[in-house]
């Protein structure tokens, strides 16, 4: 009950209530003027007024994205975001597509044209937090606990910052991998280990922490805009002091997917506990209000396990995290000082894709184990459309195609011989049940399959060398 007045504290005041009432009130409108056409038609009969209704409102909807009174306005416009609208005859041929899809999750039901697209896979854009990783280790030799809860939910505040590039990364294909090496050393691997839903695992490990990842996000369309929820569990372990953190994130919304400029925000509330002993951080993203009011604002406090607030955390989720002293109610004190846990880097100037340094280093060689001797011949660096795409070649839509094709061709094969598919690095787990105690995260987590990494990495690790080749195909098959 504590951490839930705490949460709903953290939360502040919100708008929520209003935008439901001010889209009810536009849609009560538009029913209310179909209405009033059927009447004047004189049709008769609850039957014929309700076919007529139902036509009536597809009608207005499919005009409506012809023209700009959906647009939820990028706030960022007049910030120095000169991103143009682009594709305006693509985009109505998506709508096409994507009408009878409206509140339907649309994670895996289409391909995506490639003009929608970054040269990045998803597994890619999970690594990116990696940047941050470093609040892992400050964490782990923390000696107050309150600290370290501290750096935990910076550390997951860390996802946010590459969210605001508007184009989609490439969906990984199965068994597809990614590798990195940070500049400590540590090691991050990430797997697809599911397509249909798609499901991806990671790993990272060194002397302080261990970090491991299931995600499994869903998804809701709502015509012009869509929802993430990035259902998954998340697991970071502290070595030094026998600690285990848990996490649930906030959501995610892409606005202008067919009319306006493309435009994300993340809201809601992230709420990170040590289930090992009860800290906890409840943190607030408030939701984008109009002229960008709020936008990218994150605070909320760190709690003791008999909830009292401890330290106060504030920051913008696209810019820096720090924590403060607080005061009883959890709020920052006047005049304090705070301790900067992590700071962006910025997007580089005149990147096409709004890319930052970090996550172009992220698609070169430099960044993986032995630059790239030995790597794992799934890469997601070598995949030739994400290749073709960084290059600049047309041939990025067709080397797609190709390899969707390929995967459709070897489940056919795959099922024809009445095989299954293994995942490499990683294999399925019981459930966790270290966190049922805290309902949030227990009804979070609860419909995700946990994926637990086996070490066969590790070991593969041993045998490479500088001298290892450098795989030049892309190979995740396992039907050939």
């Amino acid at each position: 009950a504590g951490r839930a007045n705490n949460l709903t504290r953290a939360a502040g005041v919100r708008s929520l209530n209003e935008g439901k009432a001010a889209a009810c009130s536009q849609g009560v409108a538009l029913v209310c003027g179909v209405m009033a056409q059927e009447k004047h038609k004189g049709l008769s009969g609850w039957a014929s007024w309700g076919k007529g209704l139902v036509g009536s409102v597809s009608k207005v909807v499919t005009k409506a994205f012809s023209e700009s009174d959906l647009e939820v306005v990028n706030p960022d416009e007049d910030d120095g975001d000169t991103t143009p609208v682009k594709h305006e005859e693509e985009r109505k041929h998506l709508w096409q597509q994507l009408s009878q899809y409206v509140g339907s999750d649309v994670m895996s039901l289409l391909s995506i044209p490639t003009w929608l697209m970054e040269p990045f896979s998803t597994l890619q854009k999970m690594g990116e937090i990696t940047e941050f990783m470093d609040c892992l280790n400050k964490a782990n030799l923390a000696d107050d606990p309150h600290v370290r809860a501290a750096y935990v939910a910076a550390f997951a505040c860390g996802a946010y910052p590459s969210i605001k590039r508007t184009y989609k990364p490439f969906n990984p294909l199965l068994g597809e991998t990614y590798e990195l090496e940070l500049a400590d050393g540590t090691l991050y691997l990430a797997e697809q280990v599911s397509h249909h839903p798609p499901i991806a695992a990671a790993h990272a490990e060194n002397e302080n922490f261990c970090y491991d990842i299931v995600s499994a996000p869903k998804t809701k369309f709502h015509g012009n805009s869509i929802d993430v929820f990035p259902y998954g569990t998340t697991r970071i372990k502290l070595k030094a002091h026998g600690e285990t953190y848990a996490l649930v994130p906030p959501i995610c919304r892409a606005n202008n997917l067919i009319v306006g400029r493309t435009w994300v925000d993340a809201f809601g509330d992230l709420l990170v506990v040590n289930i090992t002993t009860g800290e906890y951080a409840a943190l607030h993203f408030t939701q984008c209000g109009f002229f960008g009011a709020g936008r990218y604002k994150v605070a909320g406090s760190v709690y003791s396990p008999d909830n009292e607030p401890k330290l106060a955390i504030a920051g913008k989720w696209n810019e820096q995290i720090s924590y403060m002293a607080c005061d009883a109610e959890g709020a920052a004190k006047k005049g304090a000082e705070g301790t900067e846990m992590w700071r962006a880097n910025g997007i580089i100037k005149g990147d096409h894709y709004g890319f930052s340094e970090y996550s172009k280093l992220m698609q070169t060689m430099e960044t993986a184990p032995h630059k790239g001797h030995g790597l794992l011949p799934t890469d997601s660096r070598i995949r030739p459309d994400i290749v073709a795409m960084l290059e600049g070649d047309a041939r990025a839509s067709s080397a797609k195609h190709e390899l969707e094709e390929r995967q459709r061709a070897e489940k056919k094969r795959r099922v024809a011989e009445n095989g299954s598919w293994t995942a490499r690095w990683f294999k399925p787990a019981d459930r966790h049940t270290d966190a049922d105690m805290y309902e949030d995260i227990k009804e979070f987590e609860e419909d995700v399959i946990p994926w637990q990494f086996t070490g066969a990495y590790d070991e593969r690790k041993k045998t490479i060398s500088d001298a290892t080749p450098i795989p030049n195909e892309f190979a995740p098959w396992q039907y050939q």
